[in-house]
């Protein structure tokens, strides 16, 4: 072909039209590959990190809403929170629940014939929070009334006990003409 025939093919106007066109798509194509591209997978990918962020912050808040109303009751039983102490100490506090039991016992008119202390682990290691007990026996001689209210006195401290066993007995010793009983009582104070 022939010089003149291919510039008069180039330059007719259906030839540049075309030439126009794929000039159009190619830098259209380049301009969505390398520039719009990018850009749209930056918004997914914030969309996405927004959406993550939005479930921390919510995670987040719940755990702010429980401190605050935590410290909201706190700070409305901040005078019951010694009580809570007495009710249930660190230690044992041996002594106490016996001074406490032999102060029930002769306010009540009960006479006190044995108190012993099973066994207590004063040496425990463990640091969990967990509820441990002591054990007393106590062994006394009282009337029915007597025995009502040195139980009710007991169980009126402030420290947290059960009674895990109670036993009635005649009191042979002094005959049943005194109407006495033997009573026998087992009682379990907790502490942390």
């Amino acid at each position: 072909m022939n010089k003149a025939v291919i510039k008069r093919k180039l330059l007719v106007k259906k030839a540049t039209d075309y030439s126009y066109t794929i000039l159009f798509f190619i830098s259209f194509a380049f301009f969505t590959f390398f520039v719009i591209r990018p850009n749209i997978l930056t918004i997914l990918s914030l969309q996405e990190e927004s959406g993550r962020l939005h479930i921390l912050d919510t995670g987040y808040e719940n755990v702010i809403k429980k401190i605050v109303d935590i410290q909201t009751f706190l700070e409305e039983n901040r005078t019951d929170l010694p009580l809570l102490d007495e009710a249930l100490p660190n230690v044992p506090q041996i002594s106490k629940l016996v001074n406490d039991s032999q102060l029930s016992a002769s306010e009540s008119g009960m006479n006190l014939n044995t108190l012993s202390i099973n066994k207590v682990d004063l040496r425990d290691t463990a640091k969990k929070v967990t509820r441990k007990k002591v054990s007393l026996t106590i062994e006394g001689g009282a009337n029915f009334l007597q025995s009502k209210s040195f139980i009710t006195q007991v169980m009126d401290d402030r420290r947290l006990k059960t009674i895990r066993q109670i036993t009635f007995d005649i009191d042979t010793k002094q005959g049943s003409a005194s109407g006495n009983l033997r009573l026998v009582l087992e009682i379990e104070g907790f502490y942390l």
